[in-house]
């Protein structure tokens, strides 16, 4: 990722601006997963970047929310695996479908940083440290993590 475009093109890029909001994020990484992309949620590097966040410092998470966590288990392997490794730090849940979903694009977002997913097939999206833009996002996220359901059962999964 060119740090002078707010632009991440690919999975490289994408997982170069994961890493980047692990930088600037003191306790939380948040992602909304409205859209799959195994390509990045499975790439060794973001999982690396998600394990490391976790695992550095004490009362650090990552919360991963899911639109859709029907194939949690086909898509997200990797994931899953890491979650059921470290489960007190990498929180999996289903956003609750009664509810309005936090944005209608997958994001990932931290104290300083966001990453707001394009609609679409392509793997990108826009990257920015703009306090504005991080704000609605985070309080949103907030709420429909709080009304979001456990995905407990990927104890089950023995993945």
């Amino acid at each position: 990722m060119n740090h002078d475009s707010p632009r991440a093109e690919g999975i490289e890029a994408l997982t170069q601006a994961l890493a980047d909001v692990g930088q600037h994020s003191l306790r939380h990484i948040s992602a909304y997963i409205a859209q799959p992309l195994p390509a990045l949620w499975n790439n060794t590097p973001a999982l690396d970047t998600l394990r490391r966040f976790a695992t550095e410092r004490a009362m650090r998470e990552v919360r991963l929310l899911f639109a859709d966590a029907s194939g949690l288990a086909r898509d997200y392997g990797a994931l899953v695996a890491l979650a059921q490794r470290l489960p007190s730090h990498i929180l999996l849940r289903q956003a609750a479908t009664e509810f309005s979903p936090p944005a209608s694009q997958s994001f990932i977002l931290g104290d300083g940083a966001l990453v707001l997913f394009d609609s679409g097939e392509r793997p990108a999206a826009t990257h920015t440290r703009t306090a504005q833009h991080i704000r609605p996002l985070a309080e949103r996220f907030a709420d429909a993590w709080e009304r979001a359901r456990p995905i407990s059962e990927i104890r089950a999964l023995g993945i």
